[in-house]
């Protein structure tokens, strides 16, 4: 038993456990795979709940050598039959397909650890940066496919309601009318959600479990949601159903689940000093209104192209001038417009709802609306570097990364309803 301890076996090398020395792994015998193994277990845990979005698309595989394009080929919907006459031949129908392709892209991240860092720090430093690359190669993907289902137009925005009484107001015509105010409030309401489910079904959209369509929900909206008369908690059913990542409940034949990173949308401050300004006067010849804040070069750039809110109205700015603190409109904003800006008039960011608000877009799907690409051999992957490996001639840092590849895509836009709408946090939340 005395040479017992001549030569343990270690995670990165060989140990002499009398002398304390030391004798790195070589290519036949490591322990490097079963140290990799667990890494990417851990990252893989994290970033799976990141992936709300990722887990409603239809998977697509892309095999590998086959280039990094994917083409998706769509038959065209034929009419009803004719009714036949005797004798007669009946007009023949045109008949064909569209097309669809998206194209993979790759996104990745690593940190340095220093020698020093991983050998004396209390906690495990490769295994907390494994975790937290982890989180973020999966916020990456989900906001890889969010941006492709933000690319659809099939929108809806909710109507304007009283909250105390909950009495029809108005429709609404656009996102810079959503409002959060008591009298016109337009947010998440069992109607708004009957709404969404009726354009699914008139679009003849399949559903993902034969009864309910699924939509995704900010936590914003998730309270207004657990309030809702007929709401029922994702645990109440959840032994007869597959349960998704973040699930919620259901209400409306629309099962919810949850996402911090379910979009917000929220124009930017105007000006580096205040996030709206104040009208000094409009010239109807120049098209230009004056303000009364200060804006730096930096702002007037910033500023064109960019759309605002006065008086109710949303408009485009053209250019601005910071010298002159004046925002000339597009004539094509302003056709049609009778109440045009007027002094003491608050411009707010058009971006967003009325007053410059955040809004909520909630995206609801039918089964089958959008693709998720898996290129073979190029999912989410850890990548750790030993000293040995990437240190350089002292051995003196090791490396922690990831990466992936993918891509999203509509292919049936009928198949995905956005609606748009107010919360009551709509006035604090920030755009992510």
């Amino acid at each position: 038993m005395a040479d017992a301890g001549t030569l343990v076996n270690a995670t990165t090398q060989y140990i002499n456990a009398t002398t304390g020395a030391v004798t790195p792994f070589n290519a036949n015998n490591s322990m490097s795979a079963t140290m990799k193994t667990f890494y990417d277990t851990s990252m893989l845990e994290n970033s799976r709940e990141n992936l709300v979005f990722a887990q409603l698309g239809d998977p697509e595989n892309l095999p590998a050598g086959e280039g990094m394009t994917v083409e998706w080929r769509i038959w065209n919907t034929l009419p009803d039959a004719d009714r036949l006459t005797e004798g007669v031949i009946p007009a023949g129908k045109k008949f064909g397909l569209t097309s669809q392709n998206v194209s993979i892209v790759e996104h990745g991240l690593y940190v340095a650890i220093t020698k020093q860092l991983d050998l004396h720090a209390t906690d495990p430093v490769i295994l907390g940066a494994t975790e937290e690359i982890g989180a973020s190669l999966g916020r990456t993907y989900d906001k890889l496919v969010r941006s492709a289902l933000l690319e659809g137009t099939n929108t809806l925005y909710a109507d304007a309601r009283n909250k105390s009484t909950d009495a029809f107001v108005s429709k609404t015509a656009g996102r810079y009318q959503l409002s959060d105010q008591a009298a016109t409030f337009c947010g998440l309401t069992p109607d708004m959600i009957a709404q969404a489910v009726t354009k699914l079904e008139a679009a003849d959209a399949p559903t993902y479990d034969g009864m309910n369509y699924v939509a995704v929900v900010h936590p914003y909206l998730a309270y207004d949601l657990r309030a809702t008369k007929g709401w029922i908690e994702a645990h109440q059913y959840a032994g007869s159903k597959n349960i998704f990542t973040n699930e919620l409940g259901e209400l409306n034949g629309v099962r919810f689940v949850k996402s911090t990173l379910a979009p917000i949308i929220k124009g930017a401050p105007l000006s580096a000093g205040a996030a709206n300004l104040t009208v000094v006067s409009y010239t109807a010849g120049t098209r230009a209104v004056e303000v009364s804040e200060t804006l730096t070069e930096a702002d007037a750039t910033a500023l064109a192209g960019r759309l605002i809110i006065v008086d109710g109205v949303q408009y485009e700015v053209e250019a601005a001038a910071h010298s002159a603190k004046t925002l000339t409109l597009t004539a094509a904003s302003l056709s049609g417009v009778s109440n045009v800006p007027a002094k003491n008039d608050v411009v707010y960011p058009g971006e967003g709802g009325a007053g410059g608000i955040a809004i909520f877009p909630v995206m609801f799907f039918g089964k089958g609306a959008f693709k998720v690409v898996n290129p073979e051999g190029a999912g989410m992957e850890t990548i750790v570097k030993s000293k040995q490996q990437i240190g350089g001639p002292l051995e003196q840092f090791s490396t922690v990364g990831g990466k992936f590849s993918g891509a999203a895509k509509i292919v049936y836009p009928e198949r995905l309803v956005t609606l748009e709408c107010a919360s009551a946090y709509s006035a604090t939340a920030e755009a992510n």
